[in-house]
């Protein structure tokens, strides 16, 4: 009789040890929504699109790679003067895609850094790009607010984008918001 509970509780325990990871995966110690997916920039509370979109991996919730892509409109490579209109960087004709990465700091709180060129109409560098900054993720997972520094290194002054300060003050960016893109099943 012993021997018959003995073996009921460990099965018993065995089973529950089973379960748990279950009850994990199905949401019950969630961590938030996930990241990964194709993200398109939107005006804010509008369907409207904004010129951006940015595709977003990882292996885990916890962090990946991404890449932004956008056109002439949303991000200008001569960076113009909102006051002035006179372009920083008059030769620059365009943006490449900007790779980075990103990382979970919260519930539905993310950091995230993508670098890359402004190429003048030889396909030379003009400057060297990087934007940093933060991202969170609506209760609804299908929606975003993102801020963001933008950094301009020169090629020339052979700075470390990932470790140097930038040539030029940095641009704050401030209140874009996202949309992920994303399939109506049957």
């Amino acid at each position: 009789m012993k021997t018959s509970i003995a073996r009921s509780t460990l099965v018993a325990i065995l089973m529950l040890g089973l379960a748990l990871p279950g009850v994990a995966s199905a949401g019950f110690w969630s961590w938030g929504c996930p990241y990964q997916g194709t993200w398109f920039g939107v005006m804010e509370n509008s369907p409207a699109l904004a010129g951006w979109m940015v595709t977003v991996e990882g292996k885990s919730h916890f962090y990946g790679t991404n890449n932004l892509e956008f056109t002439a409109t949303a991000f200008d490579p001569r960076l113009p003067d909102p006051v002035t209109g006179a372009f920083a960087f008059p030769n620059a004709v365009q943006a490449t895609t900007m790779r980075g990465n990103w990382m979970r700091t919260g519930y539905n709180t993310f950091v995230y850094t993508t670098t890359g060129f402004a190429l003048n109409a030889d396909g030379n560098p003009e400057y060297i790009v990087k934007l940093s900054g933060h991202i969170k993720l609506r209760k609804d997972c299908n929606s975003n607010v993102i801020t963001g520094t933008l950094e301009i290194f020169f090629p020339w002054t052979m700075k470390n984008p990932f470790i140097d300060k930038p040539d030029l003050e940095p641009i704050p960016i401030e209140n874009v918001y996202g949309y992920r893109a994303f399939v109506d099943l049957p």
